[in-house]
Order: C-alpha cells, then structure tokens, then sequence
C-alpha cells in the first residue's frame, strides 16, 4: 500500500511540472498568434467560454475553454450594487440564474448566493469575478473583455495592471480613440475594436490607432476591408454565432463562410467543431 502510494506521489512531482511546461509553452503561442497578423492559422474565441458544456460566464466554462486547448475566452463584465466585477452577459440575472432581478440590484453577498443555470437546469456553479477569471485564466488562455457597463472601465483597467494581466487579454471597444486613450494609458495594452461598416473601417485606419484586431461583420465583410485592416496590421475577428454555427453542428464545412475572405479570428459558440474543422485544413496548430 505505501508502496503505491509514494509510486503515485512520485509520480505526480513529475508529471506536474511537465503538464505545466507544456500548458506555458502552448500559452506562448497564443500570444504570438495574437499579434502575427499575417500567419496562416486561425485563432479560436470561445463566446462566453465552452457553454455548450458549462454555464455561460462560468468557471467551469473557462476551465472547459483551457482544457480544449483554443485561444479566447470572450467573457463579459458587469459591476453589481456595490461595485464589485462579476460575469454576465445579461443586465438581469432572469436567464441564467435561480433569481430575478438587475445585476446592479445585487450586493456581491447576494449575488454570490445565486447559482448559474445550464441547459434550464440549475448547478453548483457561482457566478465568478473578473479576479477570479484571470487567476484560472493567467498563462492558460487569452481573455477577451467585452465591457458591458462602461462604468466598469476604469476598475477592470486597474485590475488588469494589478495583475499583470496585460498580454493574457485585451480590450473590446467601439471607438479609435478609445484605442488610443487605452494605449497611452499602458503602452502593453491589447485592444480589439469593434466596426460596423466599411467606413468605419476607414475611419480607424485614418486615425492612426493600432489596435491587434479588428472585429468586423458579414455586412462589410469583403476583400478589400480584410486587406485594410492586415496591414494595420490587425487580425480580423468575426463571428460565426447563429447561422454559421447551427449549420456548421452538422457540416463542419459551413465555417468556410466565415473563413473564404481571409479572416483569422473565429468567434464561435462551437469551439470544438471549429478547431477540429481547421486542423484539418492545416489552420491551427
């Protein structure tokens, strides 16, 4: 018995290390993905984490997105009554919790008394911090913040240099001089913009604002725009939810209508389809 058991522990204080190498080294190469616009492979954003399995937003959703070895987790942030960074997508917790009501009408005490819902069904599952998100999220995984209450700003930016946080996720904003009020306030700021319209487009290449990527959609999604926006030089970000996905559940090959124009950041609701999908047209690592 003892033998076995200093076996396993031996065991484990080798493996460990090893596990953990590997997962640094992979993390590595996200982040020089992430910046290396004109390599041929495609990143992967998981939207609000692998919620196909887990509760959206959740823990469990951002360890799921690690364990399927993909790049983003695109979360979203909220501030409750007492100012506190949580997760969630929606202004009231009515969807995806046991509870009803505003998020910023709950004191963090009480929020964190609410568990997340999955598939209707109610879990174990707490909804998370912003903190709590990068500490599972640190060295493992790149964190997209879509900021849904600009009040939440300043708070998240202090959090992210308080940690250290800076190359592990990056910014969602609307505006090119959000991109540059950003940058001047920590020069190692990541930022993906959001654009609406090929003017748009336009606007932000005449400013002179560098973000790393540059979200886009199907409305001015043509060749010129993905020309434009590489030689930012950006990545090009676009989402597959919806349509896409719900087609690409039975043809993996439905992705190509996300993919044909050069885009190379995916936002999907079915991560591990995608990746299966582009390792096998030798677009991922």
């Amino acid at each position: 018995m003892k033998t076995t058991y200093y076996l396993g522990l031996f065991l484990c204080l080798i493996i460990s290390p090893i596990q953990a190498q590997k997962s640094s080294e992979y993390f590595k190469k996200i982040q020089k993905s992430y910046v290396n616009t004109q390599e041929p492979l495609v990143m992967i954003a998981a939207h609000r984490g692998a919620h196909l399995d887990e509760p959206e937003n959740s823990l469990a959703a951002l360890r799921k997105t690690i364990e399927l070895g993909v790049d983003i987790m695109e979360l979203d942030v909220r501030f409750t009554k007492d100012r506190k960074m949580v997760l969630m997508h929606d202004k009231k917790v009515d969807r995806t919790t046991n509870a009803k009501g505003l998020v910023s009408d709950f004191t963090f005490e009480e929020i964190r008394k609410l568990r997340l819902k999955h598939h209707e069904q109610v879990t174990n599952e707490q909804i998370p911090t912003l903190e709590e998100a990068f500490q599972l999220a640190k060295g493992q995984v790149l964190i997209d913040l879509d900021i849904k209450d600009d009040a939440t700003l300043d708070s998240i930016i202090v959090l992210v240099n308080r940690m250290k946080m800076e190359k592990n996720c990056f910014f969602f904003v609307y505006e090119p001089e959000e991109v540059l009020m950003l940058q001047k306030k920590n020069k190692n700021f990541q930022i993906m913009i959001r654009t609406e319209s090929e003017e748009a487009v336009k606007k932000l290449v005449a400013s002179g604002a560098k973000p790393q990527a540059v979200h886009i959609d199907p409305s001015h999604y043509n060749s010129e725009v993905v020309k434009a926006i590489k030689q930012i030089p950006a990545r090009v970000w676009i989402n597959a939810l919806g349509a896409v996905d719900f087609k690409a559940a039975q043809q993996p090959a439905a992705f190509e209508e996300v993919l044909k124009l050069g885009a190379n950041m995916i936002q999907t609701d079915q991560p591990a389809k995608l990746k299966e999908y582009l390792k096998s047209q030798g677009k991922y690592r």
